[in-house]
């Protein structure tokens, strides 16, 4: 029943800070915000108009097509507030933006690398996925190795490996990562040609056709991006392990497991890295929220088609109605990544369940 409470609480809590992040990010993208939808209301107008003229047949003069479109629009404005009292389009508002009705993109705006639509929210729905494909993968092994690298540090507290961490983290995190994966792409792939230097799949591969093909092509291209979000990273992450567990090892009662003479192993991974865990987790998490971000650079430099690129192209075509959406859908991830976080620290520390008890 603990536990429970603590989930109820935690959700209500985590329910009102999203809330509370979209009401913030609607003040400061109002005018963005109107335009949007205004400028949604008229192409969807256009669109209808076009329809009934192409489908009429002779059964609708241009009167009444006018007289439908304005209709329709009308409608439409009412829908999204437009004509509305503050309060109501900010509600109607509110409610588009939480179901993802982000409208479209401006006239002559459009990302051929994604897709063909316009449709903002389905854009970022084919960007998201092959962002999280690239950098949730990198992330979960940089987790890996790095738990294991910061863990066997701890082990061997002041041994050479042990002082190598903080370097190794230091020197990693200096590097950028445009740097590392120019240095990548003219090494593996233009010199040793191992490796493609960009972009997700090889041309004309399609999934529905070739599964295998595409698979393995896919593989063949995140290699080098993979590769460079590694280097610069799983350092930092390794050395972020290292203090937790360390913090750890002065605690009694692995004081009181050394004096029992217990296996070095044992008091390890059974005392200090189980108790640890709650905060190594907590890191985990708020690392694989970022990934959902994407890594801008890396994209770029990797012409990697997620959100980061979608971002950067985004603002080249200053594209206000598209950067604002991406804003708010890594926003509701962030969230969401953070409540997920509370219950996997309420699952490994036992001690929050105890004080909901």
């Amino acid at each position: 029943m603990g536990y429970k409470t603590f989930l109820a609480k935690t959700a209500i809590i985590y329910i009102t800070v999203l809330f509370a992040a979209m009401i913030i990010l609607y003040v400061f993208t109002y005018p963005v915000i109107q335009k949007l939808y205004a400028d949604y209301v008229k192409y969807s107008a256009s669109q209808l108009k076009t329809e009934l003229i192409r489908h009429a047949r002779g059964s609708l003069n241009l009167t009444q097509v006018n007289l439908e479109v304005e209709s329709y629009e009308k409608s439409l404005e009412a829908a999204y507030g437009l004509n509305q009292p503050l309060i109501v389009r900010f509600a109607l508002q509110m409610k588009a933006l939480i179901t993802f009705h982000f409208g479209v993109t401006p006239p002559g705006v459009s990302y051929p690398g994604y897709t063909s639509s316009n449709n903002i929210a389905q854009i970022i729905a084919v960007a998201l996925p092959r962002t999280i494909i690239l950098f949730t993968t990198g992330t979960i092994i940089i987790i890996a190795v790095g738990t294991l690298l910061g863990v066997l540090a701890a082990r061997y507290q002041g041994s050479a490996y042990d002082k190598a961490i903080p370097v190794i983290a230091v020197v990693h995190q200096s590097l950028p990562t445009w740097w590392i994966g120019f240095l990548l792409i003219a090494g593996l792939a233009y010199g040793l040609r191992w490796f493609p230097p960009g972009g997700i799949v090889s041309a004309g591969l399609n999934f529905s056709r070739e599964p295998l093909q595409y698979v393995a092509s896919l593989l063949d291209h995140m290699t080098l991006p993979l590769l460079a979000f590694f280097i610069v990273n799983v350092g930092g992450f390794a050395y972020v392990v290292r203090s937790l567990t360390l913090a750890t090892t002065k605690e009694d009662f692995v004081l009181t497991a050394k004096a029992r003479g217990l296996p070095e192993r044992r008091i390890v991974f059974g005392h200090i890295l189980k108790t640890a865990s709650p905060s190594i987790a907590t890191q985990a998490m708020l690392w694989l929220a970022s990934s959902f971000a994407g890594g801008l650079t890396t994209e770029i430099v990797f012409v990697w088609p997620g959100i980061g690129l979608l971002t950067y192209y985004a603002v080249l075509e200053s594209d206000e109605a598209t950067v604002m959406a991406i804003t708010y859908v890594l926003t509701l991830v962030l969230v969401i990544a953070l409540f997920l976080n509370e219950i996997i620290k309420g699952i490994l520390d036992p001690r929050i369940r105890a004080s909901q008890g």
